[in-house]
């Protein structure tokens, strides 16, 4: 299984309170079932900043918002959700992936330091 987190909530970013909660409880239910299913399923997350169409809207109604976005993370870039996202849900849907469970991955340009 694979769920979605957000740096929103990791990170704690002002105003997304109710966003941030809600991945958070992602991850909190994500690692209940990851300890529970250990023997048959493996759930991990992915914490993604990529440029879906969702981020591209708000960036449009938002002007000077992706200056924002882009100054933190070191690689200064939105990342892919095909290329840069979706490889590494492969990744974790492979048997190469077997052996981890109840992980929270950061694929967004090295933005979030997990604490």
């Amino acid at each position: 299984m694979i769920n979605f987190a957000s740096g929103a909530g990791i990170d704690g970013n002002v105003t997304q309170t109710s966003y941030a909660a809600a991945k958070e409880a992602i991850r909190g239910i994500s690692r209940v079932a990851a300890n529970e299913w250990a023997e048959n399923i493996n759930v991990n997350l992915i914490s993604p900043l990529a440029l879906t169409e969702g981020v591209q809207a708000y960036i449009e109604a938002n002007p000077g918002v992706e200056d924002v976005l882009l100054a933190k993370p070191p690689l200064h870039r939105f990342g892919d959700p095909e290329s840069d996202i979706g490889r590494v849900a492969v990744f974790l849907a492979s048997d190469d992936a077997s052996y981890m469970t109840g992980q929270t991955l950061m694929v967004d340009g090295g933005s979030i330091k997990l604490r």
